[in-house]
């Protein structure tokens, strides 16, 4: 271990230390990096998971933390409205040109067709640059899902939250892109299955559910020989079914012999295949995926991921539909780090599902105490018979 660098507990870690990383590089506590300053104890929470015991610090780097005083007042649910207001065209018609993609390449790759790199590296870029300006605006809309238009809208969605891992966990902007293309790419194989199998209401029976499990495999023929394919990229492709415990397919590979691309769109995946409708079964919350997720943890899933990828996403992402204590419904506007049980949402409803004067609220610190208001549940706002699309009229 070099000079500047020492292990401690996770219980000594203090603001304005440099966290190299966590973990003591075992299989059952692999190794993963930070590499960023802790610039309050709300950073310890939200960059070291809890089961973390073992931290790596950089004695020679030291931040200087500024008195609380001279910090600058917390965003208003107000401010967090008109930002998001602001931020959605542009989200909107970054979305509708990847899904015009989207459809091409499957149609293409149906038609025995190649894929061009370059076209599908300029629809990432643009993605990862919506994420870097305001992050809620994507994620609101990746909950307008359409049933009918589900192998387009997930592609999409895979790629979005794939990236918002893997800006967090610190990965550069040449390696986001060749994750987001990964990402995007994840279920190519696909167009090569039927779409009898594809959409079968029913259980597939043994031999369909091989035929599915091809489309790893598929995927990474296709891919291969298109020129400028870097090999990360078809590695997070032919992994992303990959489980850390070695139960997944098509290798049967385990813990860090998965490529990283591979654990972190494997997460994406299942997220949003739980909180989408398909033909054979409705759409999953997101708190609700995200606790039967959460069983996974280490057995599905790399836990050092899955834990940071609650933290990226939140119990209640923007875009979903609550209703709180007080029995009024509201649409999520962004999360609170600090709360992720308390975010800041726009009261759209009264208990009765009548329309009231809009209100955005931050629930970390509302009432006359400020003591917060909690979310009473997450509901799915089709079981109301509220349109999805007609929710997000209401940000505008």
């Amino acid at each position: 271990m070099a000079d500047n660098v020492k292990a401690i507990k996770k219980k000594d870690v203090k603001p304005g230390m440099y966290i190299r990383g966590y973990g003591k590089g075992s299989f059952l506590d692999p190794q993963v990096e930070v590499g960023r300053f802790i610039e309050s104890f709300d950073d310890i929470a939200k960059y070291l998971p809890d089961d973390t015991e073992q931290v790596e610090i950089l004695t020679d780097k030291i931040l200087d933390i500024p008195d609380k005083k001279e910090t600058k007042s917390k965003r208003t649910a107000d401010a967090a409205a008109q930002d998001l207001a602001e931020a959605l065209p542009a989200a909107r018609k970054v979305h509708g040109e990847a899904m015009s993609y989207v459809k091409k390449m499957v149609s293409d790759i149906r038609d025995g067709k190649s894929v061009d790199i370059a076209d599908v590296e300029s629809i990432v870029d643009q993605i990862i640059e919506n994420v870097s300006v305001n992050k809620s605006a994507s994620m609101t809309l990746s909950f307008l899902k359409n049933y009918d238009e589900y192998t387009y809208t997930h592609c999409i969605n895979v790629n979005l939250y794939s990236v918002l891992l893997g800006k967090d966990l610190g990965l550069d902007r040449a390696a986001l892109q060749r994750l987001g293309v990964a990402a995007l790419f994840h279920d190519v194989g696909k167009g090569q299955i039927s779409n009898k199998v594809l959409n079968k209401p029913g259980k597939l029976t043994d031999e369909e559910y091989d035929i599915m499990k091809s489309h790893s495999l598929l995927g990474l023929k296709i891919l291969r020989s298109v020129e400028g394919m870097r090999k990360d990229i078809l590695r997070g492709v032919v992994e992303h079914h990959e489980r850390f415990n070695g139960t997944g397919y098509p290798y049967s590979l385990a813990g860090d012999g998965i490529h990283p691309f591979g654990r972190m769109i494997a997460i994406a995946d299942v997220y949003d295949a739980l909180t989408s409708v398909r033909v054979y079964k409705k759409a999953m919350t997101a708190s609700k995926t995200l606790s039967l997720m959460y069983k996974w943890k280490g057995t599905d899933f790399d836990p050092a991921y899955f834990n940071r990828f609650v933290m990226v996403m939140g119990i209640y992402p923007p875009g979903t539909f609550v209703q709180l204590e007080d029995k009024r419904f509201a649409l999520v506007l962004e999360t609170n780090d600090d709360a992720p049980q308390k975010p800041m949402v726009k009261v759209l409803f009264d208990k009765k599902m009548r329309p009231v004067v809009s209100e955005c609220i931050d629930l970390n610190s509302y009432g006359m105490e400020g003591q917060g208001m909690k979310v009473l549940c997450q509901i799915d706002p089709s079981e109301l018979g509220i349109d999805l699309k007609r929710l997000t009229g209401f940000l505008t």
